[in-house]
């Protein structure tokens, strides 16, 4: 059986997945983090054997490949607003990660995409072990002070970019939704910054060709070169130009030593699948930006006609075989 841990609405990456295995008729269950806190699904856990129950049956020793996909991105609760509510919708949330916690352990020697040990790497550690890997990253200071950025500046010699240390969502207010980017920070308008701000991770703005989108799985590569036409001279955000009548999706190989490198670097840090953001340099060389476990791949694979959503369906329906 494959166990689809995912959340309950519609999600552009996995539901499309979900379709392929109705199509092939594979043995699956999905089950979302709302499962684990409403009353509409029946769900029991033996804590003391490790038992899973779905509908009072047992499913543990059912389960051969688990697909783990922002299981815990979506947690919402229907206790009503008042006295004590964010409280208690907190302690909602640390229980259900603790949970989630459980059962990655209880499950952790069946077929996991991404393995739970991949998905720990955040983009810092990960850019700090591909430099140890021979991986190209730009480079790289967090800083909170005008200071050392300068300094940091004058190292790089050129303009830098700013971005989140993490995962940014969306700001919604009313009719409008709100995103950050990554913003270019030209090199004269440092001291234009206050002496002390908020800790943020400043980068050198590398001089690429194009982006490339690359989705791994298991050891293939699907590579999509995007080229933009025309383009804002300050735009370094390739998705600020995806409406651009000018930006086309390319089918691209990668180079086989860089391949080869990288392959060798997702396993190093047990991921057998993941998105990747990868700068095309003028000279040639080809840059890693970073690695999402559970990235978006849809729209790249979709242009490029690459089929991904069918290829991870049949890769959870092999391992489920045993193959």
């Amino acid at each position: 059986m494959i166990a689809v841990l995912s959340f309950d609405y519609y999600e552009q990456g996995t539901d499309p997945v979900v379709d392929w295995l109705l199509y092939y008729n594979a043995d699956f269950i999905k089950v979302t983090v709302q499962d684990l806190i409403t009353k509409d699904t029946p769900l029991r856990i033996d804590v003391n054997q490790g038992k899973i129950y779905h509908h009072n049956v047992d499913i543990t020793e059912a389960i051969n490949v688990v697909w783990y996909r922002r299981f815990e991105d979506e947690i919402r609760t229907d206790i009503p607003a008042g006295k004590h509510f964010e409280q208690a919708e907190f302690e909602i949330n640390n229980e259900v990660e603790s949970l989630a916690e459980y059962l990655k352990y209880i499950l952790r020697d069946k077929k996991w995409m991404p393995y739970d040990q991949g998905m720990k790497w955040n983009k810092l550690q990960v850019s700090y072990l591909a430099d140890k890997y021979n991986i190209p990253t730009p480079k790289t200071v967090i800083t909170n002070n005008r200071t050392d950025l300068e300094y940091f500046t004058n190292d790089v010699g050129q303009d830098l970019i700013c971005k989140p240390i993490y995962h940014s969502s969306y700001f919604i207010e009313e009719d409008y939704t709100y995103s950050i980017y990554t913003t270019k920070i030209k090199r004269q308008e440092i001291g234009k910054l206050p002496e002390k701000f908020t800790t943020t991770l400043f980068q050198e703005c590398v001089d690429a060709d194009f982006e490339i989108r690359v989705f791994y799985l298991d050891g293939a590569f699907y590579a999509t070169a995007i080229i933009v036409g025309e383009k804002p001279e300050d735009s370094v955000d390739v998705k600020l130009n995806y409406e651009s009548a000018h930006i086309n999706w390319i089918p691209y190989d990668l180079p086989k030593d860089f391949r080869e490198r990288l392959h060798a670097f997702m396993q190093e840090i047990n991921l057998n699948t993941g998105s990747l953001d990868i700068m095309k340099m003028k000279d040639g060389e080809h840059v890693m930006l970073e690695i999402n476990p559970v990235g978006q791949y849809s729209a790249p694979g979709y242009r490029c006609n690459y089929y991904l959503e069918e290829k991870i369906a049949k890769w959870l329906i092999k391992h489920d075989n045993g193959e």
